[in-house]
């Protein structure tokens, strides 16, 4: 064990001999409480200098075929799904800028007696998934901080009906507002209306000719094809339609139309039952039923180009990796999991108490530690499958572990963007505030405003 750990740290040195220190995106906590209980964890995080890219041929055709399924008349509903542990970084800016630039991006929706929304404001929801992930108290203030930016939010786990509920209903009285919307216009010009095609890579897709259209999209592995699946089930009993994977990268193209509210009963199938119609009342029971809403499920699509050390890019790149956002394979996960440990030890250090961080019930002893390589070594020694052949222990497989076991929730909160001190909620809605007006606002300062 000792040469394996001297040869651990070594390789370690190593590596933190080709990459260089950048600053953290956010204020390391321990600039404030250095440390707890004789602990103190580092200031700053070596970064690699560079990270891979992963934007592969089906996200670029995906992309290529979004301008096209925006600009359809009526214009379309939008759900952009986020990973609540990645709250900023899940944020793709390339999304910002196609809603921008479709035809429909400025028409006024009336959302409300004298109240109109203009353009993506009023027909886009932001999802935060993977609510039983996250510690609820930054909910409210980031839910603020974004609507300051003109978009809508709310954060769910999909597995909870209560919370699929709301999107689904937020989903459906948009739709009838829509449809009005719609109705009205056409009843102006005096034609009746008809939905124009697609066009492009989109016009290969299945497509209903009737109903409001509903496009999820975000970047890979945030829970897309599962909240499609729970809104279908919400809505109309039926279960999964859209295939998941625990793995990014599954969906690879843009999915035939999925029907998510239920169908109201037809003229043909009551008279053959025998049924005696009431035409006046079948037309009131269908005016009365929710809105046809099909659903587009898109492939994840990751950002061409994560950005250099200097606007952060190789950190965004170790939380989507961790996330399981990008493939796990582009990087090393040892490094993955010393980015982990740092974090966690932010965390620590800024609560209240004395417990231990919880990643040290993977260890032998509860004392906290930050060193990357000893975390390991202790983790191979009860990790399945991390002692191999002749009893050398596989730090490579006790990195997998680890990375497993925090995305299934069992190393306490794991959000890493915002690293909030455990101190006054105002303070905390403060940060928040900060840091989501520090991403957005160069996006839509590119993009000429919201």
């Amino acid at each position: 064990m000792p040469r394996l750990l001297s040869g651990v740290r070594a390789a370690r040195a190593a590596h933190a001999g080709i990459v260089r220190a950048v600053p953290a995106a956010a204020k390391p906590v321990e600039e404030v409480r250095r440390s707890k209980g004789g602990f103190e964890p580092r200031t700053s995080f070596a970064y690699p200098a560079t990270v891979p890219s992963w934007y592969i041929g089906h996200m670029h055709r995906a992309m290529r075929s979004l301008p096209a399924l925006l600009a359809r008349s009526p214009p379309p509903l939008v759900v952009e799904v986020r990973d609540a542990r990645i709250p900023l970084t899940s944020i793709n800016p390339n999304f910002e800028s196609v809603l921008q630039e479709v035809p429909h991006a400025e028409d006024k929706m009336r959302v409300a007696p004298g109240k109109r929304l203009p353009g993506w404001a009023a027909r886009r929801l932001v999802v935060y998934t993977k609510r039983d992930l996250i510690d609820r108290a930054c909910e409210a203030p980031l839910i603020e901080a974004l609507e300051k930016h003109g978009q809508s939010a709310m954060f769910v786990d999909a597995r909870q009906k209560r919370d699929v509920q709301r999107v689904y209903d937020w989903v459906c009285q948009r739709a009838a507002l829509l449809g009005r919307e719609v109705a009205r216009a056409a009843a102006r010009a005096g034609h009746l209306y008809r939905p124009s095609r697609v066009s492009g890579a989109a016009r290969y897709t299945p497509t209903p000719e009737t109903g409001i259209r509903l496009l999820i999209v975000g970047m890979p592995n945030v829970g897309k094809s599962s909240l499609l699946n729970a809104l279908r089930f919400v809505g109309t009993g039926k279960k999964g339609a859209a295939s998941t994977h625990p793995h990014p990268g599954h969906t690879r193209k843009v999915t035939g139309t999925v029907r998510i509210t239920p169908a109201p009963p037809s003229l043909s199938a009551m008279e053959m039952e025998g049924e005696t119609v009431d035409m006046k009342a079948l037309v009131a029971q269908q005016a009365q039923q929710a809105p046809a809403v099909y659903v587009y499920d898109t492939p994840g699509i990751m950002v061409p180009y994560l950005g250099t050390a200097d606007d952060h890019g190789p950190e965004r790149a170790l939380k989507l990796a961790i996330a399981g956002c990008m493939k796990q394979t582009l990087f090393d996960p040892q490094v993955l999991v010393d980015y982990l440990l740092y974090r966690m030890n932010q965390r620590y250090v800024a609560q209240k108490g004395d417990a231990p961080p919880p990643y040290t019930k993977l260890m032998r002893t509860p004392h906290p530690t930050d060193d990357a390589a000893e975390f390991l070594a202790q983790v191979a020694e009860r990790a399945p499958g991390a002692r191999q052949r002749g009893g050398e222990l596989s730090l490579a497989v006790a990195a997998d572990y680890v990375l497993e076991q925090f995305r299934r929730g069992a190393l306490g909160s794991r959000e890493l963007d915002l690293s909030l001190d455990e101190g006054h909620s105002g303070a905390r809605a403060a940060q928040i505030h900060a840091r989501t007006a520090a991403v957005l606002s160069p996006v839509e300062a590119k993009n000429g405003g919201t």
